[in-house]
């Protein structure tokens, strides 16, 4: 019973990690594509850090379905 409790309460806390992660990137690539008054730049450096946190979620998400274990 303890084991299983101890799942589901990891199960959660990655999947609540995952959805504020990709709520993270997204508002990342929303600054970038934005017409605001910040310099080009930093929306440039936001966007690609969106687009990178978005693939490495991919990533790890084939890598746990492939391999059904943590890094």
């Amino acid at each position: 019973m303890q084991q299983i409790l101890i799942m589901g309460i990891l199960a959660l806390v990655i999947l609540i990690g995952g959805i504020t992660y990709l709520g993270i990137a997204g508002a990342a690539i929303i600054y970038c594509l934005g017409g605001n008054g910040s310099p080009r730049n930093r929306r440039i450096f936001f966007g690609i850090l969106g687009v990178l946190m978005i693939y490495a979620f991919v990533c790890v998400c084939i890598y746990l379905a492939k391999y059904g274990r943590p890094l």
